[in-house]
């Protein structure tokens, strides 16, 4: 190819991206980004629905002054005029009727629609808790709850360490905490549970029969937790080997194993019931327990507050449990 004909090629391609460029800016980057500012078109509405510049912005708590600028933008931006202006009165140009029409039935479409988007959150409830709370007690209680209550949507926020939340996140949490300590202004309740150790029943009986046994036991635990095995023991340090599970289910698990003792409440009444788990001591720790918190910035939605009726119901069926009532008001 001479470089002659290579040159030509590409001055024709350079024209050919000219003229794209060119009707991109005539056609397509007009529809894309010439539609007037949302201020000017809300400013539009009132007025054209009033006919009054004063009342427009009384209506919408700005100056006079004010509304005249946007109108005039808005006049300048879609190229024509959209009122006409007396003395005393302002009429709507027929340029201003069909846009005052298209600009209302706009506002209302979003205003239903955001009405729809409400109206459908007020029927769903987000709850954070654990995979072992969630698992063990919530999820059975949640769906008698929904057999009552179909047109109503539960949604589970759980991780492995209840820690790991943020209030916002959902509509009710229930967390693992010290309910010796004065409650937070989110908590509804507190209910306290006794913590004790747990083991099959091989280890449990050696444990019961070998009282160095229980010094020598590899404990199943978490981070957190090591500090209430210290507080069980009633000792400063320990010389237990420790396995370190984060999730509560693997640890019971691991416990019926054989793996190990473990730290268990009265949500494992289950194993223990059926003799997979087996409580070697009789004594446990009574500080800590579940707490109930809900977030007051739902606090108009029906369904958190029937769920939340529920829940503290549902309560006096775990064996052993005593509800404390924070709250300062009823539901």
């Amino acid at each position: 190819m001479s470089l002659n004909i290579a040159l030509e090629i590409g001055i024709r391609q350079i024209k050919i991206f000219a003229l794209l460029l060119s009707y991109f800016e005539l056609y397509i980057a007009p529809m894309k980004h010439n539609l007037p500012p949302l201020d000017s078109l809300k400013v539009f509405e009132s007025a054209a629905r009033l006919l009054s510049f004063t009342k427009a912005s009384k209506e919408l708590c700005i100056t006079k002054g004010a509304v005249s600028y946007q109108i005039k933008q808005l006049e300048q931006q879609v190229g024509v005029a959209l009122f006409r202006r007396s003395t005393r009165q302002i009429f709507l140009t027929n340029a201003g009727q069909t846009l005052s029409q298209t600009v209302r039935e706009v506002f209302d479409q979003i205003g239903t629609t955001i009405q729809r988007i409400h109206a459908s959150k007020l029927h769903d409830v987000t709850i954070a808790a654990t995979t072992y709370v969630a698992a063990r007690w919530l999820s059975p209680r949640v769906a008698r709850f929904l057999e009552l209550h179909p047109d109503i949507t539960v949604r589970f926020e759980h991780r492995v360490n209840d820690r790991d939340f943020q209030l916002e996140q959902a509509d009710l949490t229930l967390i693992w905490g010290d309910c010796q300590q004065p409650p937070g202004q989110n908590t509804i309740a507190r209910l306290p549970m006794k913590l004790f150790p747990v083991a099959n029943q091989e280890q449990a009986h050696r444990l019961q029969t070998d009282a160095t046994w229980q010094h020598e036991i590899t404990l199943l635990t978490e981070n957190r937790s090591q500090d209430l095995w210290l507080e069980w023991f009633g000792q400063g340090s320990l010389t237990n080997p420790r396995h370190i599970i984060e999730d509560a289910n693997v640890r019971v698990q691991a416990a019926i194993n054989g793996q190990g003792m473990m730290l268990a409440d009265q949500m494992m009444q289950h194993e223990i019931d059926n003799g997979l788990l087996v409580p070697p001591f009789n004594h446990g720790l009574t500080d800590y327990g579940y707490i109930l918190k809900k977030s007051f910035s739902n606090d108009v939605n029906p369904a958190v507050n029937k769920m939340l009726e529920w829940l503290i119901r549902c309560i006096p069926e775990i064996p052993g449990s005593k509800l404390e009532d924070c709250s300062s008001s009823k539901f």
